[in-house]
């Protein structure tokens, strides 16, 4: 056990570890100050003015010789001073004062954060490339970006990834296509964009971008270099292999950057680069898509399925889709003819209900080679009313016979939600699934399964559940139904009063009320044709530019002729109330089979707007 004796003695000139916190409760800061022990028994007796006085005394002395790089900066708050005089003050009053009206701070500056230095674009080679991108569109406002930050579309998360990773450096000059922008809620397993960028190649390699402006840089070349052969100009770069792997001369891995690895890291769970192709400079992939495949979900319900094979396979070949599609009033489109390569409707195996014939799932795959703007949900929502008994399969060739049908009736579109653009398919490009670092790590092409089988798995866990409450459902008995003194359970009296519910469905989660009895497509209002459409819009577009150059011509006249008061140039209202259709103009090349028919339309009619009324939010594109 310790005693007393064999604790060391103190040493003369230090302080104990005590007195030092008793002397710091006592005098503040003052033990800390000077660098021996007279200095410590010296300032500890020291008011707080004097104190600060010393300080400035010592930095003062310190001005005129370079003194220590790593001193603090005296705090704000401790320089407020106090002007009333104490004993053994050390300066006169005036000074004091003086030095007291300005807060005087060190210039001594203390370590700061490194700056990021911006990236240096112009270092690296540049090349064109094709990635393939899969998302699931429920939760964005399509896929193209909308040119607000407040809508949150696929294609502006994209752009926050790439730019983010330093891949491109502006979306603006990227050489940037898509090949094509699918509506708000559809998804995309098979989308196709292509840009230029950042690429880790060697500049001189002949897979990058050769054009001053594009990132390359001309070098003076050897004449010795000419007559290597790629191999050997690479080995002259310092290019090696080790253990079976080919890299650079700082020893990182030879080939291209893992773009794969790098967005998806970068993007939200639900969108996903799937794989990237080397394609040439002036690839676009809009324009040299070969063809486009969707695909339609749809569960069976009372659906006729015969019936609506027999009606989808009136859309083969090349025909008139004007009435199958919505009117874009940014594009003067003079053609809607469109050809459809191939659609048929098959069942879904994985998703099939054997106890319950009506939640069998279908799809309809249709393959084209393009298509009109809401073409496939305006096409699906004719399909699904041939198929409930609404129509008859007559009547798409009906409404693709332009003399005979010459605008659009006014219906609904299917539901967004199970609408999928499948694939999107090109000539001579193979698709990288991963790069040369992929063959060291083999983390990206598993990296990816791995998501996907994540959100598989949560996805249809959440559709079992719902498959789980519909079976206990089906077995909730109902009392004095259908008639008094009977019993049902509920599954059967839900599909018996199927075919007399008043409403239609539209895919997915989408229903729409069709009253008490339900007009025929063919007789139904119809907007106004297309070239009439067309005539508004350029009518409205002069109208506007023209009124843009009084007002700008008005401005300018006002400072010169401020005494005369030039009358209010009309509002754009004003002009654009001159072109718009009367009710009746809306109405005129309605057919109407009978006076009660008229009667109804004359009723309902409203100032046409050109398109379709949607009833439901989730129906329109953003």
């Amino acid at each position: 056990m310790a005693t007393n004796k064999d604790r060391p003695l103190p040493v003369p000139g230090k302080v104990s570890k005590a007195e030092r916190k008793r002397r710091n409760k006592q005098g503040g800061s003052a033990a800390v100050l000077g660098s021996g022990s007279g200095d410590v028994d010296k300032y500890s007796t020291w008011s707080r003015d004097e104190l600060l006085h010393r300080i400035r005394e010592l930095e003062s002395g310190a001005g005129s010789s370079s003194g220590p790089s790593n001193a603090t900066a005296i705090p704000a708050h401790l320089m407020s001073t106090d002007t009333s005089s104490s004993p053994g003050s050390m300066a006169s009053t005036d000074n004091e004062s003086e030095a007291a009206s300005t807060p005087v701070y060190t210039t001594i500056e203390t370590p700061k954060r490194k700056d990021r230095r911006p990236f240096d674009f112009s270092k690296y080679a540049k090349r064109h490339v094709a990635f393939r991108v899969a998302y699931f569109g429920w939760p964005y406002g399509g896929f193209a970006s909308q040119g607000m930050n407040e809508i949150k579309t696929v294609e502006s998360e994209l752009f926050n990834a790439l730019l983010a990773a330093r891949i491109i450096e502006d979306p603006l000059e990227c050489n940037y296509s898509r090949c094509g922008r699918t509506d708000r809620g559809v998804s995309g397993l098979g989308q196709v964009i292509a840009l230029t960028v950042r690429s880790s190649l060697p500049k001189s390699s002949p897979h990058v971008i050769r054009s001053e402006g594009d990132g390359f840089v001309p070098e003076t070349k050897d004449p010795a270099d000419e007559s290597l052969t790629q191999e050997e100009l690479e080995a002259k770069a310092g290019v090696y292999w080790k253990r079976g792997i080919k890299r650079n001369k700082d020893g990182s891995v030879f080939g291209e950057l893992a773009y794969l690895n790098i967005i998806n890291r970068l993007l939200p769970p639900d969108i996903r680069i799937v794989a990237w192709a080397p394609v040439p400079e002036d690839f676009n992939a809009r324009f040299h898509c070969s063809w486009r495949q969707y695909k339609y979900f749809f569960p069976k319900g009372i659906i006729d399925i015969e019936k609506m094979r027999s009606a989808s396979v009136k859309f083969l070949g090349t025909h008139d889709f004007r009435n199958f599609c919505k009117y874009d009033a940014s594009k003067t489109i003079e053609n809607y003819d469109r050809t459809i390569h191939e659609i048929s409707i098959e069942t879904v195996p994985e998703h099939n209900f054997p106890s319950k014939k009506s939640r069998e799932f279908y799809q309809l795959t249709l393959k084209g080679s393009a298509f009109l703007w809401h073409q496939v949900r305006c096409m699906m929502s004719v399909l699904l009313s041939v198929g409930q008994g609404l129509e008859e399969p007559e009547v798409i060739d009906q409404l693709m016979d332009v003399q005979q049908c010459p605008a659009k009736p006014n219906y609904d579109m299917a539901s967004d939600l199970p609408l999928v653009l499948y694939d999107c398919h090109f000539e001579n490009i193979e698709w990288q699934y991963q790069t040369e670092v992929d063959l060291v790590n083999d983390i990206t092409p598993l990296r990816l399964y791995r998501a996907m089988e994540d959100q598989w798995s949560c996805y249809v866990t959440k559709s079992l559940m719902y498959s789980r409450m519909l079976e206990q459902l089906d077995q909730a008995m109902l009392i004095n139904l259908p008639e008094p003194g009977q019993s049902i359970k509920l599954g059967e009296y839900a599909e018996q009063n199927a075919e007399k519910e008043n409403n239609i469905s539209l895919g997915g989660d989408l229903r729409m009320f069709m009253g008490k009895r339900y007009s025929q497509l063919m007789q139904r209002q119809k907007c106004l044709p297309t070239e009439v459409k067309n005539k508004k819009h350029q009518e409205r577009k002069r109208i506007k530019l023209a009124l843009a150059e009084s007002e700008a011509n008005s401005a300018n006249n006002s400072g010169a002729n401020s005494e005369v008061s030039s009358p209010a140039p009309a509002s754009v209202e004003t002009f654009v109330k001159a072109v718009e259709p009367s009710p009746l103009e809306t109405l005129a090349a309605t057919p109407v089979k009978d006076k009660e028919e008229a009667q109804v339309q004359d009723a309902a009619a409203t100032p046409a707007t050109g398109e379709s009324a949607d009833t439901d939010g989730k129906a329109r594109q953003a």
